[in-house]
């Protein structure tokens, strides 16, 4: 049986809310596909951090891009 591999990757600036990010995402697929289907870092706590340290993507200024790239390296945005 053949294996996808779908890759996430969150990238930012130091304190930009990037673990923040990661648990949101990560609680939303485990929400809809089951903790089973979910590997790599586990950024549990991140939320709840991100209230005292204030290094959050909830900042007016945050922009989260998303994109889709197939194995022929063609890019599609996503709004």
């Amino acid at each position: 049986m053949k294996t996808n591999l779908i890759e996430i990757t969150v990238s930012g600036r130091t304190g930009s809310g990037k673990s923040e990010v990661l648990e949101v995402v990560r609680n939303a697929l485990i929400d809809f596909y089951g903790e089973d289907k979910i590997a790599g870092k586990n950024p549990k706590g991140a939320i709840d951090e991100a209230k005292v340290t204030r290094q959050t993507a909830k900042s007016e200024r945050t922009i989260l891009a998303l994109y889709e790239q197939n194995v022929t390296g063609q890019i599609k945005i996503h709004d």
